[in-house]
């Protein structure tokens, strides 16, 4: 059965923000397995990647090389399964 919401999250280079994103939605008190969460990390150089790894299955990652926000948020969208899809920068929670 698919996840209600679908969250897509584009990255890059926001390590240092990008964990606070993901938390937000964890936090959301929608039932978690009707969310599924999915980042798209558009080539980033910094430390998101391992910020992506510690969640484990929690999410899906999608790791990219740089091809620009619009690009990530289309792949993401092509991942989604949801009815409903949200767009999530990885600076705002």
């Amino acid at each position: 059965m698919p996840p209600f919401f679908s969250v897509v999250i584009d990255n890059h280079n926001y390590g240092r923000f990008l964990g606070q994103a993901i938390e937000s939605v964890l936090a959301q008190s929608f039932p978690q397995k009707e969310i599924e969460i999915i980042v798209v990390d558009d080539g980033s150089t910094d430390d998101s990647r391992q910020v992506i790894a510690r969640y484990g299955a929690s999410l899906r990652a999608i790791l990219q090389s740089r091809q620009g926000q619009a690009a990530a948020f289309n792949v993401g969208l092509a991942q989604a399964g949801g009815e409903v899809v949200c767009l999530l920068d990885s600076d705002d929670v």
